[in-house]
């Protein structure tokens, strides 16, 4: 049963490594089609259109045992990336407070443990089918 534990509000890209900051690029990639670096994305003083991660939050999903399975973004306050831990694979994204994942154990797993961490909102259309744990 995975977990989202560990959140952290990133404000800076001197709070991540280098893998986290390769996430960070193709998130707002995700967002808004536009390939800029982490440090253009993360800068409170880059416009508004470039900025669009700053003050955003990393959670890290972990298994039962402690072992981490993703890192997971959340920005804009209804977006979201989610990649397989220490990787730059995206697995998922968060596209208006809902859950989108090609993988349906994946997006069942995920959308259990974000309906438990409180964050996916009751009104989703999936939020029944998670908070129950079903397929």
């Amino acid at each position: 049963m995975a977990e989202f534990t560990h959140r952290r509000h990133i404000t800076s890209v001197t709070q991540l490594g280098s893998a986290q900051l390769e996430q960070v690029r193709l998130c707002g990639t995700a967002y808004d089609d536009e390939d800029l670096p982490a440090e253009r994305r993360l800068n409170q003083d880059a416009p508004d259109d470039e900025a669009v991660l700053y003050a955003c939050e990393l959670w890290d999903v972990v298994a039962a045992d402690g072992t981490p399975l993703y890192e997971a973004w959340f920005y804009q306050s209804d977006s979201g990336s989610i990649f397989r831990a220490g990787t730059t694979e995206m697995v998922a994204q968060i596209i208006q407070c809902g859950l989108e994942c090609e993988d349906p154990q994946r997006e069942l797993e995920l959308g259990t443990a974000m309906t438990r961490a409180g964050l996916l909102p009751p009104g989703d259309s999936e939020y029944d089918r998670f908070a129950s744990g079903v397929s």
